[in-house]
Formats: C-alpha cells, structure tokens, sequence
C-alpha cells in the first residue's frame, strides 16, 4: 500500500503528462527509502548496516569488497541499479552528470541512519537539537523529493543544489514532516525502545512536561517550519527555480495530509478513499463541463 501512498502523492502534485518520469522515480525512490528504513530498524544487524553504508560510500568501487550478507546484496543492488537509473533519465533532461549528486544524497541518508544505530547501540540520549539535525535527513525526504528537482522544467546548475535557500528548503520541508510524524508515532516508537522529539521534550523538561503536552509543544515549532518554508516559496528574490521551490511545500502538505490527524501512512485502509479517488475512478465532471454528444446539438 506505501507504494500507492506514494504514487498518490505524486500524481497528487504533479499532473502534466511530461512529469511521468518523475512521478514514477518519486514513487519508487519512496518506497525504497521505506525498505532501508525498515532494514535499518529491524531488519539487519550492525554488522549488515555498516556493510550497506560503506557499499554506498564507495559507490563505484563497491565490486572490491564482499557484500556481508544476501540481504545486503538486495538491498544495495536496488539502490545502486534505481539511481544509476534515474541518474541517466535526470542528466539528460539536465544536460549534465547529475548522478554523483543523487549518490551523494543516498550517502547523507545512510550515515545518518547509521549515526542514530550508534546512538541506540551505546545507549546515548542526543539532545533535542542533535537529534533534529539528524532526523531532518532520516525522515529520508531527500531520495523522493530532491531527484525530482531534475524533471520539473528549469535547469539546475550545481550552484543551486549548494546554495542556501536549497539547503533551508530541504530542511524546513523535513523538519516539518519529522515532527509531524514524531507526534503521531511516538507510542509505536516509545514502544520499540525508540526515542523521537516527543520523549526527547519529556526528558529535557525533567519530567515536568507531560506526553501530552509535549506533543503540543511541538505543534509551535511545526507551524514555524510552515510558514517560514511557504515565505520562501513565495519569495521573488530567489535562486532556486519556482517550479522546485513548489514540490518542497507540496512535500510538506503531503506530511500534513498523512500525519495531521494519526499516522495514516502505516495504515493500508485510512486513505484509500483518496487513493482511489485520485488514481483509480475516472474523472467525474459537471454536466456543464461535459462535451456535446453529436454535432448537431449545436
């Protein structure tokens, strides 16, 4: 079902017949992003996840070493076979090599991933402010949204990927949507020996602060996120291209729609009704819209 979730938040923003490349890239990227999630959390050991992570990081050169299990071997080959894929399709449309970048995304994720893995492993409690500079990048946003970029119209010179405004755009789109999902995950995650923005509050608060009422604690620094990412959006004086600048905020409503009220992106049934709404039934227009059945109506 996460695949269709996914699928629906792209044809949900992206509807012209020329972004087909980037609707199915962003849905696949997506779904895969949710594989090393999952593996990352109960699927590999350490051993596993630091052979995936330096896969990665050597990229090319990943023939000369061993993979250290099967899983690692699957897990690794559709990474490496989905960006070299999507790498060739966006320097294309880009008119250069954008394919170390892509790369370069998929490491930032797993050495974030690997950094939180650490922290469980010796039992270390990150600060509140340690634990969102590295959260913004394990939300794994970065895989969906940021190939993306490639295939909505404007070039994307590497000046841009490097600026400011495109860092901040990518960090208040996941900022966003990491909290989002803290507050509605928290017990699941409380539950599985895991701790998020929500447990973090609770400890730094010494117990003076309730689940409760750290959870709408966290509702302040969300809508600050939302709207300081919708005044960039907006902004005129930008670097990053309009067209770009509006899959960021559309990511950030696609967070509120499966997070605002629940987690509905771990449920296969709460928005069906949306998936088929959009993807599955035929267009319903008004009998106004409607073209004339013959010629001589006229």
């Amino acid at each position: 079902m996460k695949l269709t979730y996914f699928y629906l938040s792209a044809a949900g923003t992206m509807f012209s017949q020329e972004l087909s490349d980037a609707r199915i890239f962003w849905a696949m990227n997506g779904v895969l992003t949710t594989v090393v999630d999952d593996f990352f959390d109960v699927g590999g050991s350490k051993e596993e996840l630091e052979d995936l992570t330096t896969l990665v990081e050597m990229w090319e050169r990943h023939e000369e070493t061993k993979y250290y299990s099967k899983q690692v071997e699957i897990v690794f080959s559709a990474i490496y076979s989905s960006v070299n894929q999507l790498g060739a399709k966006a320097s294309a449309v880009q008119g250069r090599d954008v394919t170390g970048h892509l790369v370069e995304i998929w490491r930032d994720l797993l050495r974030n991933m690997m950094t939180e893995v650490e922290w469980r492993e010796c039992s270390y409690v990150p600060t509140p402010q340690e634990y969102m500079e590295n959260a913004v990048v394990t939300f794994a946003l970065g895989p969906v949204v940021l190939p993306a970029l490639y295939f909505v119209g404007p070039k994307i010179m590497e000046s841009i990927i490097t600026d400011t405004e495109y860092v901040e755009l990518f960090r208040l789109m996941s900022t966003c949507g990491r909290l989002l999902n803290d507050v509605q995950t928290y017990e699941r995650e409380y539950s599985e020996g895991k701790l998020n923005s929500v447990s973090l509050l609770v400890l730094q608060s010494g117990g003076s602060l309730t689940i409760p009422e750290a959870r709408r604690e966290l509702q302040k620094p969300i809508d600050i996120c939302k709207r300081d990412l919708l005044r960039l959006v907006l902004g005129r004086d930008s670097v990053v291209p309009r067209p770009c600048k509006e899959l960021f905020w559309n990511m950030c409503k696609t967070c509120y729609f499966f997070y605002s009220r629940g987690d509905a992106f771990s449920s296969p049934e709460e928005k069906a009704g949306a998936v088929n709404a959009v993807i599955h039934e035929p267009l319903q227009l008004p009998c106004s819209l409607r073209p004339l059945s013959h010629p001589s109506a006229l």
